[in-house]
């Protein structure tokens, strides 16, 4: 898998559940397959948790877990859910692409990093995580969500398609059934509405 100039692909970023995208699920063994290209190519998978892991999706802690028990990438970024509003973010990676990064020689070096205000963030984020079960409650609480949102869907032709696992949900809003046509105006309305104050 080469560039056009010759130039090799050195990783491949997929947010696990593409948001901004609109609540994307990809296929179950689409990002393994990807992952055995990838890896063939010379490159690694990097999977972007940033907004979706931590247990937002409720069945598993992460979002990339949903591709699989077998699937692991190779380097796992995370941020915002983990500082609950504090300024955090955490790289993990295999050992093998560590070892790879010290054999070059070039020290990592973050101005930023390793603060104590900012560890202790995030290891009390942890801790609440863990001692009121909030993954399990994302279960809980989504998929109740999720069956409002049929009864709404029944009731309301706006509604198009709705997907998500856990608390990690997305609703199409749509002017024509047939035609599948987005209702942005209607969308737009709602946004501005409801979801900032």
């Amino acid at each position: 898998m080469h560039g056009p100039r010759g130039q090799q692909i050195a990783a491949f970023f997929a947010e696990s559940l593409p948001s901004v995208g609109g609540q994307i699920i990809p296929p179950a063994g689409y990002f393994p397959e990807v992952a055995e290209h990838i890896r063939k190519a010379g490159g690694v998978f990097v999977a972007d948790e940033i907004q979706v892991g931590f247990g937002r999706v409720g069945k598993h802690f992460w979002a990339f877990q949903l591709q699989g028990e077998d699937f692991v990438p190779d380097i796992v970024t995370m941020g915002k859910s983990i500082g609950n509003g504090h300024p955090v973010a955490c790289v993990a990676t295999t050992q093998a692409v560590a070892r790879a990064f010290e054999a070059t020689g070039v020290e990592y070096f973050n101005t930023f990093g390793g603060s104590p205000v900012s560890c202790a963030v995030g290891l009390a984020v942890l801790d609440v995580l863990e001692k009121e079960q909030l993954q399990a409650h994302a279960t809980c609480v989504g998929s109740f969500l999720m069956e409002l949102l049929e009864q709404q869907k029944a009731k309301h032709p706006i509604i198009g398609d709705i997907r998500g696992v856990g608390l990690f949900i997305g609703v199409d809003l749509i002017k024509d059934e047939a035609t599948r046509t987005p209702a942005t105006e209607e969308a737009d309305y709602l946004i501005s509405r409801y979801f900032f104050f």
